[in-house]
């Protein structure tokens, strides 16, 4: 039998409901004797076993849940060899070679992500508890995949920060990979220059792959306008996929150049403008309208007018339904914030422009019931009359 962990009335009713975090309070108890990474069956205040977990000591999340029967070893390889065979028709696809291997908890794998980047593999530990299970994690992807390289990148305080410990933990014979080096990776028969090595961010969200390929049957002949619009994903997924037209606008220099760089490399730079601006400032002066508005901010940012989506976000929606033509559509997107969610749906009903259906995660992201924080973004779409 694993070693216990007491948690709360509350927290037991949350687990039992498939949320997979316990977050400490004054009943968590057992916590102190057990090291971090250490897997540890959680029970009630009435002693009932209910769940197997990784425990860190001291963390905002002090647990993290890897399996809903009590007493199971936690065994990364089979889980990683799971995961890998869940993706089987992604890694056979000619036309992309950039998507997510491992999301976390939803492949019972908490505090990881492994995410592709054609020739490299990238391993996100965003939890100190899966640290301890790098070394096994890592032999394991090189099993599954021995032409691959793999990058280590440990990130547990906050995924948007700069300070990140980035390793190369193997690359094949004659691979040479550095911070900056790129790789040129594909998704849905686009190709992007990719940095996989380097920060957090490599050029290319992953997450967003299902979004652009609902995009792409919607595009044709359309004038694109891509808010927040970083290395430009959405615009030359939709270029290549017909749009007349697609716009760029974004506060960095280095991410619109990347842009500039992959429209020319898809042979699509005749279609594609990149504008260095503040969003929010360029859909105040510009009188064009747009067929596509895609929006997808951080949480936070600096430059320009300064960013906080909480306080700026409904005021730049009702701006951008502006600035749809009639017929079209605005696909608005944020991050999974911890807490309190922002009220999107909300933001975007209040532009006066009517909800419609939008795009279903990939499959390489499987979502825990109970579990919304498992979701790494929200989206709405909605339509002008």
């Amino acid at each position: 039998m694993l070693p216990s962990a007491a948690v709360s009335r509350t927290t037991a009713r949350f687990l039992e409901q498939g949320h997979p975090w316990v977050r400490p309070d004054r009943f968590t108890l057992g916590l102190e004797a057990l090291r971090s990474g250490q897997a540890a069956t959680l029970i009630d205040q009435q002693g009932r076993r209910l769940a197997s977990a990784l425990v860190e000591p001291g963390g905002s999340i002090c647990a993290r849940v890897f399996h809903r029967q009590p007493d199971r070893a936690f065994d990364p390889a089979q889980a990683l060899r799971r995961a890998w065979a869940r993706r089987a028709e992604l890694h056979s696809d000619p036309a992309t070679d950039c998507y997510r291997i491992v999301h976390g908890e939803g492949d019972h794998l908490p505090g990881l992500r492994v995410e592709r980047y054609a020739g490299v593999l990238v391993v996100v530990a965003f939890a100190d508890c899966i640290v301890p299970w790098l070394d096994a994690i890592v032999a394991v992807l090189r099993d599954l995949s021995p032409k691959s390289a793999i990058v280590v990148k440990q990130h547990a305080e906050d995924l948007r920060r700069s300070e990140i410990a980035t390793t190369v933990r193997w690359a094949p014979p004659g691979v040479q990979l550095s911070t900056d080096s790129v790789v040129i990776g594909s998704e849905l028969g686009v190709r992007y220059p990719l940095t996989p090595a380097g920060g957090l961010a490599t050029g290319l969200y992953v997450d967003q792959r299902a979004t652009r390929a609902w995009l792409r049957s919607r595009c044709a002949g359309a004038r694109i306008l891509n808010l927040f619009g970083y290395t430009g994903a959405f615009s030359l997924s939709a270029l290549t996929a017909g749009a007349a037209h697609a716009c760029d606008v974004d506060l960095s220099a280095p991410a619109l150049a990347r842009a500039s760089e992959a429209a020319a490399l898809n042979g699509v730079a005749d279609r594609h403008r990149a504008l260095r601006l503040d969003c929010g400032r360029f859909l105040g002066e510009t009188a064009e309208t747009w067929d596509l508005i895609i929006s997808d901010p951080p949480t936070a940012a600096q430059g320009g007018d300064g960013w906080v989506l909480r306080r700026d976000y409904p005021a730049l929606l009702a701006k951008a339904a502006d600035r749809l033509a009639p017929g079209g559509l605005l696909v608005a997107c944020c991050n999974t914030l911890h807490g309190k969610p922002f009220p999107l749906g909300e933001a975007v009903r209040a532009t006066g422009l009517k909800l419609s259906d939008g795009p279903a995660l990939g499959e390489d992201l499987p979502q825990l019931q109970g579990f919304p924080e498992g979701r790494p973004f929200r989206l709405v779409a909605a339509r002008r009359a």
